[in-house]
């Protein structure tokens, strides 16, 4: 009869611990799908002669790398407290979307949307679209979207930064709205309702607070700009940004 030694039997029991103690213990992985967040927003004093006015633009997410709920909310004040159409392509935006990561650079998404306009009038409905980089760094945020008065629209945003330092950055950006089909309660023609290109110089004190100045022109076509100069409006503005962005 074979005798195990106090000796050559303590690495045996150790060997047999160990194997019991990571068959109990869960495989530990590295957790790709942490939860995040974030908080991006902008405020901007709009100066012309004509129409002064006050606009915003704000944004938060919760989700991880693929998947995200979002919730954006935009609008522009004049001067008198009056909210600006902008030829029905404005007001006071509210959305609510999911969005799913479809590549490298682009999300596709999807929800809905509520927009307030002057005098009250209000404007809800489905969106979709993607948002993502294209070549050379260029970001875009293309939406379809159809209103309850059965208006489908198509907005197109676009802009680029440009660093000329490491805190100075210039963005040039486009903005361009077009509609199915007149909406003139809110002053909405159909075709290409609305364009604006500008350019905002920033400098960033830290990466999550940045002053800006800039211009732009904005420019309201087709029936929108009719509809808009019936109601006293003016058809195109060229304006300076005094502007904060921030995020954290």
């Amino acid at each position: 009869m074979r005798v195990i030694s106090a000796g050559g039997a303590r690495p045996a029991m150790t060997v047999l611990a160990l194997a019991m103690t990571c068959a109990a213990t869960p495989t530990l992985a590295m957790d790709d799908q942490a939860t995040y967040w974030r908080f991006d927003g902008r405020v901007e004093k709009r100066l012309t002669s004509m129409a002064p006015a006050t606009e915003w633009a704000t944004s938060a997410w919760i989700g991880d790398d693929s998947t995200r709920l979002r919730l954006q909310n935009s609008g522009v004040i004049d001067d008198s407290g009056h909210i600006d159409n902008e030829g029905g392509t404005r007001g006071i935006d509210n959305r609510f979307f999911y969005s799913h990561r479809i590549s490298d650079y682009w999300d596709a998404k999807a929800g809905v949307q509520l927009t307030v306009f002057d005098q009250g009038v209000t404007r809800s409905g489905f969106i979709a679209g993607v948002e993502g980089v294209a070549p050379y760094g260029i970001h875009v945020d293309a939406v379809l979207a159809v209103s309850q008065t059965a208006v489908v629209s198509a907005r197109l945003e676009a802009n680029y930064d440009f660093l000329l330092s490491q805190k100075l950055i210039a963005q040039p950006f486009l903005e361009a709205m077009l509609a199915s089909q007149d909406d003139p309660a809110i002053q909405l023609g159909s075709g290409l309702a609305r364009y604006e290109v500008g350019l905002r110089l920033r400098y960033e004190i830290v990466k999550e607070v940045a002053p800006y100045v800039g211009v732009s022109f904005e420019q309201f076509t087709g029936n929108t700009a009719n509809l808009v100069a019936a109601a006293g409006g003016p058809t195109s503005n060229l304006r300076a940004l005094v502007g904060l962005k921030v995020w954290f």
